[in-house]
């Protein structure tokens, strides 16, 4: 079975709140397959990208969005700037890192359900997640 994998790639002054909040989300959701949710990919990377400006303008937390079909594996980096997370409540910072997931959840559903025999359930998937974790700070 195949694992959609969850990490980080942030600077050291952020990495531990956005880990936490991964591992949270993880802990409620427990290990999520792909296979439950498409016939397309074997493998989905979503890493969350977390660096302050002068880290971007040295190439850090550059957002990609790729999918290789023949290998049948997705990479989404989407960027939370460490200015906003910092300044934000833990509330609002744990909800920044699960809209930051749910958003690359998005990307591959509507990119993978617009390509020819192609099949996501994105939908369910952040249904689950939301339920999931809607008790969480």
């Amino acid at each position: 079975m195949s694992r959609i994998f969850i990490s980080l790639e942030a600077h050291i002054s952020v990495a531990g709140i956005v880990h936490d909040s991964i591992m949270k989300i993880e802990h409620e959701t427990g290990v999520l397959e792909t296979t439950d949710y498409t016939n397309t990919l074997d493998s989905i990377g979503i890493i969350v990208n977390c660096f302050d400006k002068e880290w971007i303008a040295f190439g850090k937390g550059k957002e990609r969005k790729y999918i290789n079909y023949k290998n049948r594996y997705a990479d989404i980096r989407l960027l939370i700037p460490a200015e906003d997370l910092l300044a934000a409540d833990k509330k609002e910072r744990f909800l920044m890192v699960k809209n930051n997931i749910i958003e690359s959840i998005r990307i591959i559903d509507e990119r993978l359900n617009k390509k020819k025999g192609c099949y996501f359930d994105g939908k369910r998937l952040i249904e689950y997640i939301e339920e999931k974790t809607k008790n969480l700070i």
